[in-house]
């Protein structure tokens, strides 16, 4: 048996702040642990994944101390004390998954990858039907894996072998949601339409059944396939077979609020508001009943029906005044609606008043900056200039007291961005340089693979950023260098056909036809395609 408790000290002392403290009292239980002993009792093989599950867990809090202490040898050591408890034991198919996600957040890809693999092939041979989910989920990390690498052949035969393997007649309602999710990611769109058809038709519904929530899900996201295909007698069919499976006072307020916003989005406005009315009404201590109301102002600017407008968004300032970043998002548009029903300036200024005062309080700079934005596109240049200074002073701040980490990185770039829309370009280059140079500092810091995808993200804007910067100056190969660095870095971004028909611009700015030519054609099926198509007929009528 395991020494649990020094574990239980362990996540103690972790989330008191006593970091070393934490760290010994991990390393000790890991020492002490029958796998890491070679020490197998009776007890312990009748619980075996139970105790591997706790290892498992000690080993994942010690690593995450040591990569934030970025202490990358003591990470190498203690990752192959594990990997030699993996090779010593038996793990199944859940700790499996469990050590591949530790190995991805230490930069093991490799064995995390292989680890994967063996979950997968385990299966196939050794078929069991409760080991089908965490299957599911290896298949959903290794193709995420593959498509990261480009690895095009490895997918398509992963998908193959899904596809000609699952689902079996044992899979559950959520087993096949997962795979009929996992259909539509990749491609395979008539074999995940087909699923989440047989999983509608095949369910009947029970409204204290635990997969409500599920098949909800399933009805929602089969409808919004039918509105991207414009299919609207299936859209039809569909609403109506809802509607008499899902009667609203059976459904939880997060349930009412998914099908409110799909039905919203399929054109069906008077249904969609009417959920949303309710779940305000109802719901109004939950997030359903404030998002729900911010949205009933949104839809009520959009039909201008302001005294509406007015009355939604004042109601939700008084309800939720805080998190201020939404309160304030609120009374802006308060202030908007305002404006577009009287067109009473004296009014306006009273407001902008008041809502001056509101951000003198605020020291969240985000909610400053966002504001400063808000305001600059409404015309008040003046005020926007003052927010957009306070929010500044206060990002500079918190930059300056968390120095070369991820949450600096991210504060300069959110300072980037707002600084675009202020025209302060001086700012935008220097908070733009600012975050490649922390990124390229976190470069070889032992982060968690989540956390290096934020900052590669971050990265792949800054670049965007700089370069149409650089392109309004007419500084065209600063330009060229910034989206070509994007495309070369980031070839599966989901931007990039915008940064390829952007280069092209830059090309055909340069009066260089050819290049721009062979770069329009290059974009793919997008809205940047119908865009580099009229650009390329005027360079060939010309």
């Amino acid at each position: 048996m395991d020494k649990y408790y020094l574990l239980g000290k362990g996540n103690i002392a972790r989330d008191e702040g006593s970091i070393k403290e934490a760290i010994e009292y991990y390393q000790e239980y890991i020492e002490s642990h029958p796998t890491t002993r070679d020490a197998h009792s009776a007890q312990y093989h009748k619980r075996i994944q139970y105790y591997i599950r706790n290892l498992l867990i000690a080993y994942s809090n010690l690593l995450d101390l040591y990569r934030e202490n970025r202490e990358g040898e003591a990470v190498d050591k203690w990752i192959n004390k594990l990997k030699g408890a993996y090779l010593s034991s038996s793990f199944g198919s859940k700790n499996m998954y469990s050590l591949a996600l530790i190995y991805l957040d230490n930069s093991h890809l490799e064995d995390g990858t292989d680890i994967f693999r063996r979950i997968i092939k385990e299966q196939k041979e050794y078929y069991a039907p409760f080991n089908n989910k965490v299957t599911l989920r290896a298949f959903s990390k290794l193709l995420k894996i593959y498509k990261s690498q480009g690895e095009d052949e490895r997918m398509a035969s992963l998908l193959e072998s899904l596809k000609s393997n699952y689902p079996t007649p044992d899979f559950d309602l959520k087993d096949r949601y997962n795979l009929a999710t996992l259909y539509l990611r990749h491609g395979l769109e008539a074999d995940g339409e087909k699923l989440l058809k047989e999983i509608i038709d095949d369910e009947g519904y029970d409204p204290d059944s635990s997969i409500i929530n599920t098949l909800v899900k399933t009805s929602l996201k089969l409808l919004n396939i039918y509105h991207k295909k414009k299919d609207k007698d299936s859209i039809k069919a569909l609403f109506e077979q809802i509607s008499q499976k899902y009667p609203a006072e059976n459904l939880s307020p997060n349930n009412m609020y998914k099908i409110a916003v799909t039905y919203l989005k399929c054109g069906k406005k008077q249904e969609g508001s009417s959920l949303l009315v309710e779940i305000a009404d109802q719901y109004s201590y939950t997030t359903f009943g404030r998002k729900a109301l911010f949205l009933l102002g949104r839809l009520s600017q959009s039909n201008e029906d302001w005294d509406s407008a007015i009355r939604y968004y004042a109601e939700y300032i008084n309800r939720y005044p805080a998190p201020p970043f939404f309160a304030l998002k609120a009374y802006s548009r308060l202030i908007d609606s305002y404006w577009s029903r009287d067109a009473d300036l004296e009014l306006v200024q009273n407001e902008i008043r008041k809502l001056s005062d509101i951000v003198n309080d605020i020291s969240d700079f985000e909610t400053s900056l966002n504001l400063a934005r808000n305001l600059k596109w409404k015309g008040m240049d003046e005020l926007s200039s003052a927010t957009f200074s306070l929010g500044l002073s206060s990002a500079r701040e918190f930059i300056s007291e968390n120095e070369d980490t991820y949450i600096a990185l991210r504060a300069q770039w959110i300072i980037e961005k707002y600084a675009y829309a202020l025209e302060r370009y001086d700012l935008v280059q220097e908070s733009a340089n600012s975050v490649l140079e922390i990124a390229d500092k976190l470069k070889n810091v032992p982060l968690k693979s989540a956390k290096k995808e934020k900052i590669e993200y971050i990265k792949s804007q800054t670049y965007l950023w700089l370069a149409k910067l650089y392109s309004n100056k007419e500084d065209y190969p600063r330009a060229k260098k910034f989206l070509k660095m994007f495309i070369k870095d980031h070839p599966n971004h989901k931007e990039i056909n915008y940064a390829r028909y952007e280069l092209g611009k830059v090309y055909e700015d340069e009066n260089q036809a050819e290049e721009a030519i062979n770069m329009y054609k290059i974009v793919e099926d997008s809205m940047w395609k119908k865009k580099a198509r009229k650009r390329l007929l005027k360079i060939q009528n010309r």
